[in-house]
Order: C-alpha cells, then sequence, then structure tokens
C-alpha cells in the first residue's frame, strides 16, 4: 500500500500515453515548411492535452471518492481546473488562430498540474513519482509546437 516504486502496468500505460504528445510534435516538426499541416498537428496536440488535463483531474477525483463516503469540494473542486483549463485554451486556439501562446499556456498547465499532484499526501507515493517523465515529455512537446508555431507566424510575417 505504501510502495514507493510504481507498478509495472500504470507506468507503461502512462509512458504510452507520452506517444501522442511527442508524435503530434515530431508531425509538426516534419511538416514545418507547410503551415497548414503544422496547424493541424498543433491541433492534434491541443486536444490530446486537454484530454490528458481531464484524466488527470479524473484521478483526482477517484482518488477522493475512493476515500471518503463524503468527498470534500476542497479537494474536487480543484481537480476540475485542468479539465477547464485545456477547454479553455483550446476553444482560445480556434477563436484567435493558433496563436504560440496557447502552447506555452497549455504547458505551464501541466507544470501546475503536477506540482498540484505532486504535493498531494492523497495520491500514491509512487503515483507522484511517476508523474514525473511523462509530465517532461508532454511539456517538451507542447514547448517544441510553441517554437515551431513562432517560427511558422514568423515566416507569414504575423506574430503569436
Amino acid at each position: 500500500m505504501f510502495r514507493s516504486a510504481p507498478p509495472q502496468v500504470p507506468m507503461a500505460l502512462m509512458f504510452g500515453g507520452v506517444i501522442p504528445f511527442a508524435s503530434a510534435a515530431g508531425a509538426m516538426f516534419i511538416w514545418r515548411d507547410d503551415y497548414t499541416l503544422v496547424i493541424t498537428a498543433g491541433t492534434w496536440l491541443l486536444v490530446y492535452s486537454a484530454i490528458i488535463l481531464s484524466f488527470l483531474g479524473g484521478v483526482r477525483w477517484g482518488a477522493e471518492v475512493a476515500k471518503r463516503e463524503r468527498p470534500r469540494f476542497a479537494e474536487l473542486g480543484p481537480a476540475t481546473f485542468g479539465a477547464l483549463i485545456g477547454w479553455g485554451l483550446v476553444m482560445a486556439a480556434f477563436q484567435y488562430a493558433f496563436p504560440a501562446w496557447i502552447y506555452a499556456a497549455m504547458a505551464a498547465a501541466f507544470v501546475l498540474h503536477f506540482l498540484y499532484d505532486s504535493i498531494s499526501p492523497e495520491l500514491p507515493i509512487w503515483y507522484r513519482r511517476m508523474r514525473l517523465w511523462p509530465t517532461i515529455g508532454a511539456v517538451l512537446s507542447l514547448i517544441a509546437a510553441w517554437y515551431l508555431i513562432q517560427r511558422g507566424l514568423a515566416s507569414l510575417g504575423g506574430a503569436g
């Protein structure tokens, strides 16, 4: 119950969850000379990021409702922020024609969610430790996307 090493199945699944991040960022890099394709792959990355932020909040909900007959708002409320931020950033991307800052903001949301989870005594130690490398993978993918969007906008004469 108080193990510090992550079980193999969740660890494998969590690292598998990084594949869409890396794949979308990789597609953006491969297609870097075609801004339309960069935006297409960037959309995949943003939508997947929002889904994963929602999933991470769901983990917090699951941990809380499994432990308590009367779940606490202080635990459930903040767990919804990732989903709301992810959704808001995807909507903003469509509204404002995919500015680069959207990708940086999404990366910041992952860092904040990681910090939120890492200080929580409600989550197992192994889970908190396991989250580090997938979070780094997600953030690096989003920062690469930010750079590629900036590069694309600069080549078009715009700003992001």
